[in-house]
């Protein structure tokens, strides 16, 4: 039986639509876009383990469980493999990331990258597979990667997890690495003297994201780390879950 690998439960819950309940679907959570990734392949990535703690600093998840677990499903996929894809930077990362561990087994894989056309996305040239419409994944074909390109696509891996950048944007060619002054910058420019709600900074700074997709979890944690700094303040100290019920303005 054929397995499919996808990036996220969104795009799971599509792909499951065209292939049926019965689909060997594998979902993968890790979003590469963010984080370091110097130890990510590791048993044990702990690097990366207390980079998403600090991200989601009350949350039950338990990073420390998930990340092993992630790597150890990408060790045990069968050789039978497609991989479904769309054109986000993470998904980018995770077809690299794919190849790199397919390498070291001497398996390739099968891509399926359905048409985009006409699907919305707020960051340009960078549609993921949840926002492509049933019909354009129903009509996809699959290849399987010759060897040459996996060979490239394990070496470009590779590179990057020996990168000390945090963050990394795919304009569909080529990936910037990225800091977290980035996207501070990004947030500080949409803050005023004046107060204003936390969830429409986030909102603003979530719809002109550039590079990869940002979240409204993201979205809290930079808005902590400013407040840390001292470069914003807020009506008063919130309960990080409750962080978007409050109001920030620049110092």
């Amino acid at each position: 039986m054929s397995c499919h690998l996808v990036l996220g439960d969104f795009a799971a819950d599509l792909l499951r639509q065209a292939l049926g309940p019965y689909a060997d679907i594998r979902i993968h959570q890790d979003d590469l876009a963010l984080g370091p990734l110097n130890d990510i392949d590791h048993v044990y990535p702990a690097a990366r383990i207390h980079f998403w703690n600090d991200v989601f600093p009350l949350s039950s998840f338990d990073f420390s469980d998930a990340l092993p677990a992630g790597n150890a499903q990408l060790a045990a996929l069968p050789e039978d493999l497609t991989f479904w894809a769309g054109t986000s930077c993470g998904e980018a990362l995770l077809l690299r990331r794919l190849a790199w561990w397919r390498y070291q087994k001497g398996q390739s894989f099968k891509l399926a990258m359905p048409n985009t056309t006409g699907a919305d996305s707020y960051i340009a040239g960078q549609v993921p597979l949840s926002l492509i419409s049933p019909e354009q994944i129903e009509s996809a074909s699959s290849e399987l990667i010759p060897p040459a390109q996996l060979h490239k696509l394990a070496q470009e891996w590779q590179e990057f997890t020996q990168q000390t950048s945090m963050f990394r944007g795919w304009n569909g060619e080529t990936f910037q690495h990225l800091d977290a002054s980035t996207l501070d910058s990004e947030m500080l420019a949409l803050i005023s003297t004046n107060y204003l709600p936390c969830r429409q900074i986030a909102l603003l700074w979530m719809q002109s994201a550039k590079g990869f997709f940002r979240s409204d979890v993201l979205a809290m944690w930079r808005l902590r780390s400013l407040a840390a700094q001292d470069k914003i303040e807020m009506e008063s100290h919130p309960d990080q879950h409750e962080l978007f019920a409050f109001k920030v303005r620049r110092k």
